[in-house]
């Protein structure tokens, strides 16, 4: 009797487990070591599933870091966005000198600083033996240059304004390009006019130093940066935790090199279609080839919409001309175009930074937009740095998770 008795409990102890292997979806225990099995079965399982959460919640938290930062730097790029584009600038200019510099050291056994110093002087030295030899020539073409465009544009407003449309168009577009809009695009009501700070740090950068000064401020903040990048980079290492300097570090140092790589490969197709603009409209028998082939390859610093605003100046002095040599000059720079943009581009992007084009105009409309001329001619390089450290803060997706 005893015995029975407590078979019958051990039978009424088992069935629960039963009855839950078969709720779990599990083949009911079989032999000693059943029980162990299906608990391991059971922690792998929820293993899995805390490992799949671990995983979205870290995605998650990279996502808003990265949206975060993106929101404090566009913020702070608004408050200040005529301080924030000159000293991004000046880091563009240190990034060239500093390139150079490197080269100089492959080369010669001297410090960085040395190197530095040596590339000043030689670019120095060729700018004032170019200007010294063609110096007189290139300025009588720019004036003529200038004199040519300033009267198309004054004869394209005349026949604007007598159109209602037109008259309507003008009242929209800067006077600087025809029309009657007073405010620049960086003047009062410009990148964060609403706000003191940017307002009084415009105005000083544009009414006390003038164009001509800011440039003069860009180049010796870019030559000292040059001089002594260590120096900078360790100062706001400083300012940075210390569980996140290593990322910090990491950052700093992806961001000079996108800098590097994107600023040679724009100084490559700048000179590229410079040379090829200068050359074409020679051949075609156009006046002012050269000044136009230069305002061509720096109007190129501004990727895809660059070239457009380059052969503006070109198509209105063929107008003037004739409408032959407007069609011949329109299909010189649509060449130009393709070959830039279907030979030089990915020949450049698969060695410099690859961006997608729609992300190009986008940004460069959207600074724009916030930033004015600073914001439209910057927004490239700004971009690539953007998308540089969005991709080493967060982690690719896997083949299963993509669209």
């Amino acid at each position: 009797m005893e015995q029975q008795t407590f078979e019958s409990k051990d039978a009424h102890r088992s069935e629960p487990a039963d009855q839950s292997s078969a709720r779990a979806g599990l083949a009911p225990p079989q032999g000693p070591d059943a029980g162990i099995t299906a608990s391991a079965e059971q922690i792998a399982v929820l293993a899995y599933g805390v490992q799949k959460l671990e995983r979205i919640l870290r995605r998650f938290y990279q996502l808003a870091v990265a949206v975060v930062a993106a929101l404090c730097v566009g913020l702070f790029i608004y408050a200040g966005g005529a301080v924030v584009m000159v000293v991004f600038a000046a880091a563009l200019v240190a990034v060239v000198l500093h390139g150079a510099a490197r080269l100089i050291c492959r080369v010669l056994p001297v410090r960085q600083w040395v190197a530095v110093v040596l590339f000043l002087a030689a670019l120095v030295g060729g700018v004032s033996v170019v200007v010294h030899v063609s110096g007189p020539e290139l300025v009588t073409q720019l004036s003529h240059l200038y004199a040519a465009l300033t009267h198309e544009r004054d004869a394209l407003h005349a026949a604007l304004d007598k159109n209602p449309v037109g008259h309507s168009v003008l009242n929209h577009m800067p006077r600087f390009f025809g029309g009657n809009q007073t405010s620049g695009p960086l003047g009062s009501e410009g990148a964060g006019g609403s706000m003191d700070f940017a307002g009084s740090m415009t105005n000083v950068l544009t009414s006390t130093f003038g164009s001509a000064g800011t440039l003069v401020v860009i180049v010796i903040a870019g030559v000292y940066f040059a001089l002594s990048p260590h120096l900078y980079a360790n100062g706001l290492l400083r300012l940075v935790p210390t569980r996140y300097r290593g990322t910090a570090r990491e950052l700093i140092r992806t961001t000079a090199h996108v800098l590097s790589a994107w600023v040679a490969g724009q100084l490559l197709d700048m000179t590229v279609v410079g040379v090829l603009t200068w050359v074409g409209l020679s051949l075609l028998g156009m006046p002012l080839a050269f000044p136009l082939g230069l305002v061509a390859g720096t109007a190129n610093f501004i990727p895809y919409l660059g070239t457009f605003i380059g052969a503006v100046p070109a198509l209105l002095i063929a107008l003037s001309i004739s409408p032959r040599e407007a069609l011949m000059v329109a299909g010189l720079y649509a060449f130009i175009q393709a070959f830039e943009g279907y030979v030089m581009s990915p020949f450049i992007q698969k060695r410099a930074v690859s961006m997608p084009p729609a992300l190009t105009i986008l940004s460069q409309t959207i600074f724009g937009a916030f930033l004015g001329m600073w914001g439209f001619a910057f927004a490239s390089p700004i971009t690539a740095v953007l998308l540089a450290v969005i991709d080493h803060l967060t982690t690719p997706l896997p083949e299963d998770e993509q669209v």
